[in-house]
């Protein structure tokens, strides 16, 4: 493996986005996984931008999704089973503040259980789409650029994934936010 030595303003560019970006892209890896691992992605995130800062199109504006793409490709490569992926999405999902009825509370995991049944049976290309839409809240145009795919595609994936999770009892759909009753 041959390192490259990125130009000197690259690290000083580096640094601003992290400042700029940092925090937003630590919060969307840490829904996903736990906190530790999600510390150590961010920080190989910036390593490998740094590594391929040469080869970024400044042409395509905004780096955000360049970074999130990253930090996606990087993350899924620390899965290495899926009962690892499953658990921490799992809690990562559930809500910070339940209901105190514990009838409640045990009908809200259920549903949550569901949905992350659904999205594990995902594509992992799809899984990544609609959690980069619901977590990171990116737009279509920062998907499609973050996983190097045409935005015909985002929105395919993301009608694909409201119809499978349309189907889930009693779920918060969290591509739009709305609950289900």
């Amino acid at each position: 493996m041959t390192s490259t030595h990125p130009p000197p303003d690259a690290s000083a560019a580096l640094g601003a986005l992290f400042d700029l970006h940092g925090r937003r892209i630590l919060l969307y890896l840490a829904r996903r996984t736990d906190l530790q691992t999600a510390e150590d992605v961010l920080g190989e995130t910036f390593v490998v931008a740094l590594t391929r800062w040469d080869a970024r199109d400044p042409d395509r504006g905004d780096p955000l999704p360049w970074l999130f793409g990253i930090a996606t490709n990087l993350l899924r490569r620390h899965w290495r089973s899926e009962s690892r992926g499953r658990r921490a999405m799992a809690r990562a999902a559930l809500p910070e503040a339940l209901e105190s009825d514990p009838g409640d509370r045990v009908d809200q995991e259920r549903a949550v259980r569901a949905v992350i049944r659904e999205l594990d049976r995902m594509r992992p290309a799809v899984r990544d789409t609609v959690l980069l839409h619901a977590w990171a809240e990116l737009t279509y145009e920062q998907i499609a650029e973050a996983t190097g795919v045409p935005i015909g595609t985002v929105r395919s994936r993301l009608n694909r994934a409201r119809t499978v999770l349309r189907t889930v009892p009693d779920a918060t759909d969290p591509l739009n936010g709305a609950a289900r009753a």
